[in-house]
C-alpha cells in the first residue's frame, strides 16, 4: 500500500482480518456475503490477494482453517474477480516444488511436499479456473496471474511474524542449540516482492507480453542461506554471540520441507525488476529494535 501510494493512477484499498487497523478495512475472506458486497461498493480493476496460513506445522494442526483461507478464500475472491472483470494477482509459494531439482521454472513440474504447498497449489488452479471465463472479455491481457514467492522478511511487529526474523529468538538465549543447517532457503525482502507485484500488473494489463491468460512469475532472493547461516549473519550484524548455537545437517521435524526450492527470476526480470534489497545488509535494521 506505501509503494502503491505513490501512483496516482491507482486508488487503493487495503483490508485485513485478525490484525485490521487503519488505513485497512476489516473483511473476512472467507464471508462470501461480506467479499460480494466489498466488489460490488468499491468494484476493484486489480486485486491482489495476498492472505493465507503460510505455516506448515500450522496447516497440519489446522486443516479446515487453512484449507478455507488458503483455498476457499481464493475461490471467493477469484469468483468476484471473474464477475467484475478484475485483473487477479494471486501470490503462492515456493513450496509447490519439492525441492530435489532445483532450479525451477514456471513450466517445471510441482510436487508438493507438504499440506501447505498442495493448498496453494489447488488456490492457483481453483484462480485460474473461476478466472477462465474472463479471458475472453479482459481486453487481450490475462485475467490474472500468479506470483510465487520464497521466504519473506521484512519489518515486523513480533519476531515470529516471520519465519526469517524467527530464527533470531535462538540469539535471545544462551542455552544451547541446535539450528536447521539442512534446507536452502532464499529470503526475499518485502519491498522487493512489492515492486514485483506491481511490475507484474503493469506488465500484464498493459500487454507487455504474451504471457498466456493465467502466468506463474517466479522470484527468489539473490543468495542461499539455510536458517543456521542466517543466524550466524544476524549475531554477526548485531554484535551478539552466537557459540551456543550448532548446525543441525538433519530434516527439520513437522510437515516435511523441500530442501532447494531455488527459482529462476528471469521471467520477473524481463520485465525490469531486479532485487534492491540484500538480506546481509538489510537485516540488522529489522532486528536491532528487539534487541537494543
Amino acid at each position: 500500500m506505501r509503494l502503491l501510494a505513490g501512483r496516482p493512477d491507482f486508488e487503493v484499498r487495503g483490508v485485513a482480518f485478525s490484525r485490521a487497523a487503519l488505513p485497512l478495512e476489516k473483511l473476512d475472506l472467507t464471508d462470501e456475503s461480506a467479499v460480494a458486497l466489498f466488489f460490488a461498493q468499491y468494484r476493484p480493476d486489480v486485486v491482489m490477494h495476498l492472505a493465507a496460513e503460510r505455516r506448515p506445522d500450522v496447516v497440519d494442526t489446522e486443516l479446515p482453517k487453512a484449507q478455507a483461507i488458503n483455498v476457499d478464500a481464493t475461490r471467493i475472491v477469484a469468483r468476484e474477480c471473474s464477475k467484475h472483470r478484475a485483473f487477479l494477482l494471486l501470490v503462492s509459494t515456493d513450496y509447490v516444488y519439492d525441492g530435489s531439482s532445483p532450479p525451477y521454472y514456471p513450466s517445471s513440474p510441482v510436487h508438493p511436499l507438504n499440506a501447505y504447498g498442495r493448498m496453494k497449489l489447488e488456490a492457483e488452479y481453483t484462480a485460474e479456473m473461476a478466472l477462465s471465463g474472463a479471458v475472453p472479455s479482459s481486453g487481450g491481457h490475462p485475467a490474472g496471474a500468479v506470483l510465487r514467492i520464497p521466504v519473506l522478511y521484512g519489518p515486523v511487529e513480533s519476531l515470529r511474524e516471520s519465519s526469517v526474523t524467527e530464527v533470531a529468538l535462538a540469539l535471545k538465549s544462551s542455552s544451547p542449540q541446535k539450528v536447521d543447517h539442512w534446507a536452502r532457503r532464499y529470503p526475499a525482502h518485502v519491498d522487493d516482492v512489492s515492486s514485483a507485484i506491481m511490475a507484474v500488473v503493469d506488465a500484464c494489463l498493459r500487454g507487455k507480453g504474451d504471457f498466456g491468460p493465467f502466468p506463474r512469475f517466479l522470484l527468489s532472493g539473490d543468495h542461499a542461506y539455510t536458517k543456521y547461516e542466517m543466524v550466524q549473519i544476524m549475531a554477526r550484524t548485531l554484535g551478539l554471540d552466537a557459540s551456543h548455537l550448532r548446525p543441525d545437517p538433519s530434516p527439520p521435524s513437522g510437515a516435511l520441507r523441500p530442501r532447494d526450492c531455488h527459482m529462476d527470476t528471469s521471467l520477473l526480470e524481463s520485465l525490469g525488476w531486479y532485487q534492491k534489497k540484500e538480506f546481509e545488509s538489510e537485516i540488522g535494521g529489522i532486528l536491532r529494535p528487539f534487541f537494543f
